[in-house]
């Protein structure tokens, strides 16, 4: 509230011009918080007591800006909302400059306000350094009201007090002020608070996902790991009884070392997902490295009674380490021929879509539910049960990333599984199709 000359004003034209300053002041600090959060990548939550100035001083000369004047000839305008908040979120640092900073874009102004300004912008720096310690430690209901509270009486010393010394204004515009400033203050600050919880919020579950993950991964690391050479050890302690069985023996080692292999196996899984980008980068031929991988796992498929199909509709490459894409393919090859127990088709297709090469594993399988898919990559979930780690799944979703390509599993229990994999063709052979008119055909997966 300040002094000047206007002409008369009616409530309607108050209370408008009340709420727009409000709009704006919301407008502001919805784009800031949006904007600081982006960049700062939810890696910390507070700002910098100079960008904690600027924001505030920006907002109190804006608001000044916005301010609306009665028939008594003084202003109106809700720039002690910013003042607040820098002060609660700044402290010391920030509250004594905003006090000036107030009082210094009064002084053009002049008039009896200027004395009041100065006056208020003490006091209330006063007000707010006493008790932001001590509310900082309260629940936020106890903040919000407290602070708010801070604002009513604000509102009583800046406009009701002043008016009755120099005998100005009705009443009824004094409430208005009072009511929007208090409302406004409750509505602003615990709009700021809810932002800052949330913010806070997402860190720790941030934090909390990391510890789940390598709890999950430490659990399964053990158990797999802990199993083989538990058997190792007992084998060798059966061989140390009885040196001379030398049949016995041999039987018992060979075992052993099957052990140590499948402990070694599930290292190199975890060594796999630890460090998922491909050390080597050349050029793959998608149709040698779908055969090789198909003649690998053609035994399993036999053995199962499970018809094997490919069909590669495009002689193109892509970019990446042949070993790892291989180590994809047999991945999700394998698990499809483990999804059928008691037999059926496992089908591989390649074709090219929009310069992006797609590769689509499906089997006729038992499938899974919807519940199951979300959870399809998790560490230490497997549809194997005690014999899976799902650290397999895992490794793919990690190679075909690396490889920067993308991936997605569409299934249905009772119908089977397609894992359609999508990789960008490789830019010189790119150059080169153009000169070409290749027929695009997508087959059907049936």
């Amino acid at each position: 509230m300040e002094s000047g000359d206007a002409k008369p004003m009616n409530h309607y034209e108050l209370l408008t011009g009340l709420l727009i300053n409000l709009l704006v002041i919301l407008i502001v600090i919805l784009l800031l918080n949006f904007h600081f959060l982006s960049r700062n990548k939810v890696h910390k939550v507070h700002m910098k007591p100079l960008s904690l100035y600027l924001i505030s001083s920006f907002l109190m000369i804006l608001s000044l800006g916005l301010s609306v004047q009665l028939e008594d000839g003084f202003l109106y305008d809700l720039r002690f909302i910013p003042f607040l908040l820098g002060g609660i979120y700044g402290g010391t640092r920030v509250l004594p400059w905003l006090a000036a900073t107030m009082i210094a874009i009064r002084v053009p102004m002049l008039g009896e306000g200027l004395a009041i300004t100065a006056i208020i912008a003490i006091v209330f720096t006063m007000v707010i350094l006493y008790l932001r310690p001590k509310l900082m430690t309260k629940a936020l209901r106890v903040r919000v009201y407290s602070y708010t509270a801070v604002s009513f009486v604000y509102s009583i010393l800046s406009l009701w007090i002043p008016a009755m010394i120099f005998d100005f204004g009705k009443p009824s515009s004094f409430a208005i002020y009072s009511a929007v400033l208090t409302g406004s203050t409750f509505f602003v600050y615990y709009l700021c608070e809810i932002i800052r919880t949330i913010h806070i919020l997402q860190l720790k579950s941030i934090k909390y996902e990391k510890m789940q993950v390598v709890s999950h991964l430490a659990a399964s690391m053990s158990h797999e790991v802990r199993n083989p050479l538990t058997t190792v050890k007992g084998f060798l302690q059966l061989i140390n009884e009885d040196p001379s069985n030398i049949t016995n023996n041999k039987v018992l080692s060979e075992v052993a070392v099957s052990e140590i292999d499948r402990a070694t196996e599930v290292i190199n899984q975890y060594l796999n997902f630890a460090r998922p980008h491909p050390e080597l980068e050349e050029e793959i031929a998608i149709r040698d490295e779908i055969n090789r991988s198909k003649e690998i796992i053609m035994p399993l498929a036999v053995k199962k009674g499970i018809i094997l199909k490919a069909n590669i509709l495009h002689h193109h490459s892509i970019m990446g380490d042949p070993n790892k894409l291989q180590q994809v393919l047999i991945n999700v090859m394998k698990n499809g021929l483990e999804a059928m127990e008691s037999g059926g088709t496992l089908r591989i297709f390649s074709y090219l879509e929009e310069r992006k090469v797609i590769i689509v594993i499906n089997d006729t399988g038992i499938g899974m539910t919807k519940e199951q898919l979300m959870r399809l990559g998790e560490p230490y979930f497997s549809m194997k049960g005690k014999n899976g780690t799902g650290l397999g799944m895992m490794t793919v979703f990690q190679l075909v990333e690396g490889m920067k390509g993308t991936i997605k599993v569409l299934s249905k229990p009772g119908k089977g599984t397609s894992v359609i994999m999508s990789f960008p063709t490789y830019q010189k052979e790119q150059k080169e199709q153009t000169a070409k008119q290749a027929t695009e055909v997508r087959p059907s997966l049936h």
